[in-house]
């Protein structure tokens, strides 16, 4: 399967997304001035603006009541409609440029092949395409939730569109390939993960009642589509403000310091953004429930920004040096909370979640999409792939307790998971210069990164005391490569097992200036990775020291 639909059809769609009928709404939050630094008892009765405060007291009763309370129904039909629109066109690009697919195609439109690949498991693969072309899944995956999150669907009923619209993509619009299992699982869980973090990011800045970050609703055009075919309706208005929010948008500088690789400097852009949709979160009173629709939401975004030096005119030119994705959101919770009127107190949850994380360094020219496997020659070795990763941590247990007192804040979250990962072989570079690669896993040979199982666990802690704003963070990775499904099975010669491991801690503190919404941060992070194919084993450490400004928003 390709990237070339997705990628397209996220413009193109959206304007044939106006094809489609009436959806959902919300209303407008407020936003306060006061001090962060005020207990919950102490602040007036509007949500205040900072990641280092809580949520005011209780929101006005207009405002309070979720969307399926006041009538707002599910938009199937425009949904499903929506989803046909950007399937069919999606399709009709594949075919276009069929050329470029040409290397996927091995069934042909034949009683034969087609009961092969509908009817036994010969055709349920893993397929050979590069990095860059099946990471991006994640985004059409995401592309096919938001058309039915946005139309008033339940979290699990568009997790189920994704899954359906990709399954039927894999099966009839690429009836010549192999049904790729990494697209579904990309587009499926990936897809969940990051547009269910997308759509709410963008919900809460549509309803926000500053014309500027009104505008920013626009990051999201599907929701703005549908809430502008819906906007006379009195039951679209209604938007369950969160209990709280944090969004942090950085700029600083980075000094990078990895083995084999020497130190470099580079400047550093990123965007932090935390949603916790508990109306009651860190306001006086004892509640006990279960959350049955999205009580978290996080989505963090951070790139490395420098020129290609001198001497490496084998990398990729321009200036991203390291793009690092992270989403995560929690879909069913037991929540327990005892806050007394002074703001001291305990907030727990106790949820399911999924996540994603996606990194990619500054790549080497052959690790691209112009490769085709087959048609162009194996890398020459020793090889130099820089590291890159895209995990779904498919689902696992989350456990998010906060502490409040009086002008103090500790927040600690916990997390672990099940993962399907497009994981870059980290020994790869090593094998290459001591044993011949042909006839390993296809992507391996040709893309250095190779399709594995494993398991995630990560625990942060946040501390937020006055003007003073403290995290720490650890978390530890196991993948090991899944055998049997690759595409060109029968060929291999050499489908030797990849174990890959990877942990990091990072400790941040931050200053907030007086009267104004900046924070000065330094950090320190230290990320370990580990990898082994057959008898190779290869390991390497890199440090990082950060200093930069912060804007609270």
């Amino acid at each position: 399967m390709n990237d070339l639909s997705y990628k397209k059809a996220v413009a193109a769609g959206v304007l044939l997304l106006a094809l489609g009928l009436p959806v959902a709404g919300a209303s407008i939050p407020r936003f306060s001035l006061t001090s962060p630094d005020a207990s919950p008892a102490e602040r007036p009765r509007s949500a205040a603006f900072s990641l280092a405060v809580l949520a005011g007291a209780e929101q006005e009763s207009p405002r309070s009541g979720a969307p399926a309370e006041v009538g707002m129904p599910k938009k199937w039909r425009r949904s499903l409609i929506q989803i046909g629109i950007l399937s069919v066109y999606s399709t009709a690009r594949y075919w276009l440029e069929y050329h470029t697919w040409i290397e996927d195609w091995q069934y042909q439109l034949t009683c034969e092949d087609q009961y092969r690949r509908f009817l036994t498991t010969e055709a349920i693969r893993f397929d050979s395409n590069a990095y860059v072309v099946n990471w991006t899944h994640v985004m059409g995956g995401a592309l096919y939730y938001q058309m039915a999150r946005t139309n008033y669907l339940t979290w699990a009923e568009s997790l189920l569109t994704a899954f359906t619209a990709s399954l039927i993509y894999e099966y009839v619009s690429e009836w010549r390939e192999v049904i790729s299992v990494n697209d579904m699982f990309l587009t499926t869980s990936g897809g969940y993960s990051v547009g269910e973090t997308w759509f709410q990011l963008a919900d809460y800045f549509h309803h926000a009642k500053s014309p500027v970050l009104k505008v920013l609703g626009f990051m999201n055009p599907v929701n703005k589509l549908n809430q502008w075919l819906d906007r006379k309706k009195p039951a679209s208005k209604v938007y369950p403000e969160p209990g709280w929010h944090g969004f942090v948008l950085s700029a600083g500088w980075r000094r990078s310091s990895e083995t084999g690789r020497g130190s470099f400097d580079s400047g550093l852009v990123g965007l932090d953004t935390q949603i916790i949709r508990t109306p009651e979160y860190g306001r006086p009173g004892a509640v006990r429930k279960v959350l049955r629709d999205t009580s978290l939401s996080e989505l963090a975004i951070e790139v490395a920004l420098r020129k290609r030096p001198p001497g490496d005119e084998y990398l990729r030119d321009g200036l991203s040096e390291e793009v690092d994705l992270y989403a995560r959101v929690v879909g069913l919770a037991w929540y327990r909370q005892n806050v007394d009127e002074l703001g001291r107190g305990y907030a727990l949850s106790l949820g399911l979640g999924s996540a994603l994380t996606y990194l990619r360094k500054r790549p080497t020219l052959y690790d691209a999409r112009s490769v085709q496997v087959r048609l162009d020659p194996l890398p020459e070795t020793p090889t130099d792939f820089r590291d890159k990763m895209t995990v779904t941590h498919l689902v696992g247990p989350v456990v998010d307790w906060t502490r409040f007192g009086r002008g103090l804040k500790i927040r600690a979250v916990a997390d672990a998971y099940v993962d399907f990962a497009l994981m870059n072989a980290y020994a790869f570079n090593a094998y290459s210069a001591v044993r011949p690669i042909d006839g390993m896993k296809t992507t391996l040979n040709y893309y250095g990164y190779h399709y594995a199982l494993g398991a995630s666990a990560s625990g942060r802690v946040d501390v937020d005391w006055g003007n003073l704003w403290l995290r720490g963070l650890v978390s530890c990775h196991v993948w090991d490569s899944v055998e049997g499904l690759d595409r060109f099975e029968a060929d291999l010669t050499n489908n030797v097992n990849v174990v890959d491991t990877r942990t990091r801690f990072l400790v941040k503190a931050g200053w907030r200036l007086a009267s104004v919404p900046l924070r000065v941060f330094v950090a320190l992070e230290g990320i370990h990775r580990w990898g082994k194919i057959g008898d190779v084993r290869a390991g390497g450490r890199e440090t990082r020291t950060f200093a930069g400004l912060s804007c609270l928003f």
